[in-house]
């Protein structure tokens, strides 16, 4: 599917969806596929038969977003003012038994640039584990009003 089509089917489907954190993962998607320049999918819109064939969970298992070659994973988190994101809010991202020790799997996480992250959460980002990536709340639900 051509990049322009992709983000186009993503635009879409956040015009029926009213859960504010849904709609945070597809702002991401498309932030991620305009940063990277390759789909990525809300992990709830990819076929089960895809997800067998790449060796991933058929159940949500903290992953959010997946690129098209399953390469990329990412973990989104939509939280507000003086939040702190903990090991626990992403311990099953970065535990799952299928995922841990892939071999070029890259996670990221995507998280709104309001919250903190605990120290935890740093030190994996820092050894390169995991790459973070901020979103700002309020252009996100600028984007909001004007669908």
């Amino acid at each position: 599917m051509p990049l322009l089509s992709h983000l186009r089917f993503l635009e879409q489907r956040m015009t029926s969806i009213q859960h504010v954190p849904t709609l945070f993962e597809y702002y991401s998607a498309i932030h991620l596929t305009n940063q990277y320049q390759t789909p990525f999918y809300v992990y709830q819109d990819i076929p089960d038969n895809h997800k067998r064939y790449a060796g991933f969970p058929l159940r949500d298992k903290g992953v959010d977003l997946v690129n098209d070659t399953f390469q990329q994973v990412a973990q989104v988190k939509y939280y507000g003012k003086k939040s702190t994101l903990y090991y626990g809010n992403l311990s099953t991202f970065l535990a799952t038994p299928l995922l841990v020790g892939k071999p070029n799997l890259r996670m990221i996480l995507i998280r709104t640039n309001v919250c903190r992250l605990s120290e935890d959460i740093k030190k994996i980002i820092r050894r390169g584990d995991m790459k973070d990536i901020t979103l700002c709340p309020h252009t996100f639900l600028q984007t909001l009003k004007m669908h």
